[in-house]
């Protein structure tokens, strides 16, 4: 008993200069003994297992904050209830890791290209944006990850028909299917829209323009569905002026001209194989042949002779009776209006004029006015 109480004393004395080392030892393994607890309940997959030591100690003593109770007891059992809600709380630290990190634009993923999302507030990416071609890319996937045409692509970078594109190229992708315009000196929304054949309101209404003279020279409109029309060859143009080019000669036939009657002979010596058949949007037959000699199918008077628009270097020739026949898109005429000629006479030599897309004959068989299958005649 002195022992006992020599050492209460010693105690005594020394117990003010170790109070509080004494408490922070206490607190601690208080701490320590409520974490392990809680990460026990929280593995068992108990509610209990997401709170906090203040939770824990107000559960102990619920008239210090019943509301913050309730509150924790009402999130606890929806957790508890709801395991889609656990994964997306357990997925929060994981979003907002991957949202803190750059995104990688036009990324490839296995086979697919990844667009990156837009940034902002979710609403419609108005922003050009550029993609690196990578080895494996084509203009058609490119375009389908970022949901526009192929056309779209093509015509903004100036690339052939073909969208022949090569790894290290960098592409400018528009936000939508359609064109970037570059406004110029006196041009207004209304001639921009018509040039291009698109809504007049679909570009205000894209680009954001509450006033329509409100555009400056030097702005970039992106014209939603418009495409630009290219200008034609010099082979075109003058392919063009040839469909609309109208040089004839004409003889006048006596009405009683009744000719030989009789059959028709095969105009192509040369060639029999047809690349085209009579129908009703095509009212004869096509032999193709390179600078073949063309023959009259019976005998009669050229009636026509000359450049027609269309059918290029023709001639017409007058059988009598109704009957006549057409020989088209030669590249030498050898008769001329009046000239009467027999059958198997050389009349013109084939070739490519007029609306032709190669070296051929067109032949006609017209009949009391009308147009007849020339191949139904043989």
């Amino acid at each position: 008993m002195p022992k006992f109480r020599h050492l209460l004393q010693k105690l005594n004395k020394y117990l003010p200069f170790f109070a509080s080392e004494l408490v922070l030892i206490l607190f601690a393994a208080a701490a320590v003994t409520s974490s392990v607890a809680i990460k026990a309940n929280a593995k068992a997959g108990t509610p209990s297992g997401s709170r906090s030591l203040l939770f824990s100690y107000l559960e102990a003593r619920p008239h210090r904050n019943p509301l913050l109770l309730d509150a924790s007891a009402t999130f606890a059992e929806k957790l508890g209830a709801r395991p889609d809600l656990q994964k997306q709380v357990l997925a929060a630290s994981v979003i907002a890791k991957a949202a803190a990190a750059p995104a990688e634009a036009g990324a490839l993923s296995d086979a697919a290209i990844l667009k990156p999302n837009p940034s902002g507030s979710g609403g419609m990416q108005k922003d050009i944006e550029v993609y690196e071609v990578r080895p494996g890319d084509t203009v058609a996937r490119i375009a389908g990850a970022y949901g526009v045409s192929d056309y779209t692509i093509i015509a903004e970078n100036g690339l052939p028909e073909s969208g022949l594109i090569k790894p290290g190229q960098e592409l400018r992708i528009l936000p939508t299917s359609g064109v970037k315009h570059t406004v110029k000196d006196g041009e207004t929304v209304a001639g921009i829209a018509k040039k291009y054949k698109v809504d007049m309101e679909d570009i205000l209404e894209y680009n954001e323009i509450e006033i329509e003279e409100f555009i400056l020279p030097g702005d970039e409109l992106i014209i939603p569905g418009g495409s630009i029309a290219k200008p034609a060859t010099p082979k075109r143009q003058q392919y063009l002026a040839d469909l609309k080019k109208e040089d004839v000669q004409r003889a006048a036939v006596p009405g009683d001209f009744q000719g030989s009657g009789g059959g028709y002979l095969w105009p192509m010596p040369a060639a029999s194989k047809l690349s085209q058949g009579f129908k009703r949007s095509h009212p004869g037959i096509d032999v193709p042949c390179k600078y073949c000699d063309v023959v009259a199918a019976a005998d009669g008077i050229v009636e026509l002779a000359g450049t027609q628009k269309g059918y290029g270097k023709t001639i017409v020739i007058n059988h009598g009776g109704g009957r006549k026949t057409r020989y088209a898109h030669g590249s030498n005429l050898l008769v001329s209006a009046g000239e009467s000629v027999t059958a198997g006479q050389s009349i013109m030599v084939s070739g490519n004029t007029g609306r032709s897309t190669g070296p051929h004959l067109h032949f006609e068989i017209i009949e009391t006015g009308g147009r007849v299958n020339p191949l139904s005649k043989y």
